[in-house]
């Protein structure tokens, strides 16, 4: 399946799904860079297509279909401040994700192998990378925080 059908399967954000990084504000997708665009298959800003069905919830930001070889994926990236005192707010972020993959977007979730992703959204990055934060983040799986998300 692919990450436009996956998506299109998934009822909550059907409608959601844009070609390319279109569904990233410009200022979020110049954040990602990728050597060969066209494997870029598609993106969704899930906090806003969530943002009326789940007001309080710690929504995640976005998901990208990425071709991998030959297989699609989705990568998914969170544009968040970098701070230590983030780290509480970003855990929450990826346990929502991991909970709706799992119980409303099951065919996204079978294209998600393990690509989270934290995107500082300021300049300075307060955790460093072997900090017992990062160590933290390693555990579960989230990657960054970085400046930019580096795309084969």
């Amino acid at each position: 399946m692919t990450f436009r059908e996956a998506v299109e399967a998934t009822p909550s954000v059907r409608n959601h799904y844009r070609a390319g990084l279109q569904a990233l504000p410009t200022h979020d997708a110049a954040r990602i860079q990728c050597a060969v665009t066209r494997r870029l298959t598609g993106s969704i800003n899930l906090d806003a297509a969530l943002r009326q069905q789940q007001p309080n919830a710690n929504r995640w930001d976005f998901g990208i279909g990425y071709l991998r070889m030959t297989a699609e994926r989705a990568i998914w990236v969170e544009v968040h401040p970098a701070s230590s005192t983030s780290i509480v707010t970003m855990l929450a972020k990826l346990r929502w994700l991991r909970a709706w993959l799992a119980t409303e977007a099951q065919e996204l979730g079978k294209l998600t192998q393990g690509d989270f992703h934290w995107i500082s959204s300021d300049a300075t990055i307060a955790i460093t990378p072997n900090s017992r934060q990062a160590k933290q983040l390693a555990v579960v799986g989230l990657r960054g925080p970085a400046r930019r998300l580096a795309l084969p």
